[in-house]
């Protein structure tokens, strides 16, 4: 039976465009930018780094997995095993994926000596991605019904 992507609701749709784009603008070389205003014969410099490496990859790695869980949720529901709260495994591995990449590009420095390090133009856009995909897969958890597991532990 084949699913039109019009079909679908519109956080579903909403969770599949923000995880394709983020997967898309985790390649772009601007995730990272350094810059060097200082003298020399170095002035005016600047250089990027794309979201693979450090950390950061496993960052893009966790939205991968969120993004293939919707995915594979929406399109071929039957084939997943039942009594696994799928929402709540892609919520959880956007959010962390998320606070990963936005850490990585954040806590690199402010450079010295005429040097400036932070995200780029693809590094903030990663971010507004990675939170609406954290946001929408937040919104089918909540609306899916699944809840957290009992983590009282019974003692008699």
């Amino acid at each position: 039976m084949a699913m039109d992507f019009k079909s679908l609701s519109k956080i579903e749709q909403g969770a599949l465009v923000a995880g394709v784009l983020s997967i898309l603008l985790s390649f772009f070389g601007n995730y990272i930018q350094v810059s060097y205003d200082g003298g020399g014969a170095f002035k005016g410099v600047s250089a990027g780094s794309n979201a693979w490496t450090s950390y950061a990859t496993l960052g893009v790695l966790l939205t991968i997995v969120a993004t293939a869980v919707v995915a594979i949720r929406v399109f071929a529901s039957p084939r997943l095993p039942a009594g696994v709260p799928w929402n709540l495994v892609a919520f959880a591995a956007s959010g962390l994926g998320a606070l990963l990449l936005i850490l990585r590009a954040v806590t690199l420095g402010g450079g010295s000596l005429g040097a400036s390090v932070g995200p780029g133009w693809s590094g903030w856009a990663l971010f507004i991605t990675t939170i609406a995909l954290t946001v929408c897969t937040a919104l089918l958890f909540k609306d899916s019904g699944e809840k957290l597991a009992d983590l009282k532990s019974e003692t008699t």
